[in-house]
């Protein structure tokens, strides 16, 4: 008897956009892992008759299908889609007379209220009338995250000082803000294992992939990797007796011909 192993090693990428439409797709860059599984919700029965207990019936009535994977692509579109973010974006612009807190001593640590590539800052004191500008050796400025620690203060210099400066433009992300939509999901991959046959397994309804963590002081020799689960939905507009089922489809790709 001859027989054929159809062993799987996968490699591919992953795609989604909003359930229902029908523009582009979005590419997630590096999914390290993508898994899918389930749970079957069961319905059984054992007789009380004849003092053994038997198993009368065992059916299944449904059960979970889940979707798990691992993404390392750190950007604004993965942020909004797994920490349920609202996206904003930040124009650049400058800034006047903003209030640093009162009574700072020598030490304290600073936030300016727009940290996006700070320059040309210039901190004043309240003296009335006339203040008196602080020299730039009283703090040591971090620029790229607007913040600024004391290193003296001069003699007579009347608080609260007055930070002026420009700044870049930003995006950000307000965290578990929002309720994205469920997605359709498309994975394009080739099996290593049968010589980079080329297969496609789509989710037609997903709902919303929550980042379990994220990793924001990494150590060792790789980058951070963010696990995430879904949950993959029945599709009702789709016949149940279709090709296509209601959940999904794995499609394996005839050679060309």
């Amino acid at each position: 008897m001859s027989f054929k192993h159809k062993l799987y090693f996968g490699q591919g990428r992953v795609f989604s956009r909003p359930v229902g439409s029908t523009g582009a797709w979005r590419f997630w860059g590096d999914v390290s892992t993508l898994t899918t599984g389930g749970t079957v919700e069961k319905v059984t029965h054992a007789e009380s008759f004849s003092g053994q207990k038997g198993k009368l019936a065992d059916f299944a009535i449904g059960g979970d299908r889940t979707l798990a994977g691992t993404l390392h692509q750190l950007d604004q579109p993965a942020l909004v889609q797994l920490l349920n973010g609202r996206k904003s974006t930040v124009a650049g612009g400058t800034v006047t007379a903003e209030p640093l807190p009162a009574d700072l001593v020598v030490g304290d640590h600073i936030k300016l209220d727009k940290p996006y590539n700070v320059s040309a800052l210039v901190i004043t004191d309240s003296t009335p009338s006339t203040p008196v500008t602080i020299p730039a050796t009283a703090y040591d400025l971090d620029a790229a995250h607007g913040s600024l620690e004391i290193l003296s203060l001069p003699v007579g210099a009347v608080q609260p000082f007055k930070a002026a400066y420009t700044h870049a433009g930003g995006e950000q992300v307000a965290l578990f803000a929002d309720t994205p939509p469920n997605l359709q999901l498309r994975y394009e991959g080739i099996n290593l294992a049968d010589a980079g046959a080329p297969v496609i397994v789509e989710f037609y309804k997903v709902s919303t992939a929550l980042m379990q963590e994220l990793a924001l002081i990494t150590s060792g020799n790789a980058v951070a990797g963010m696990p995430f689960n879904a949950e993959i939905l029945m599709d009702t507009s789709k016949p149940a007796s279709g090709a296509l089922g209601q959940f999904g489809r794995f499609v394996s790709i005839n050679p060309t011909p």
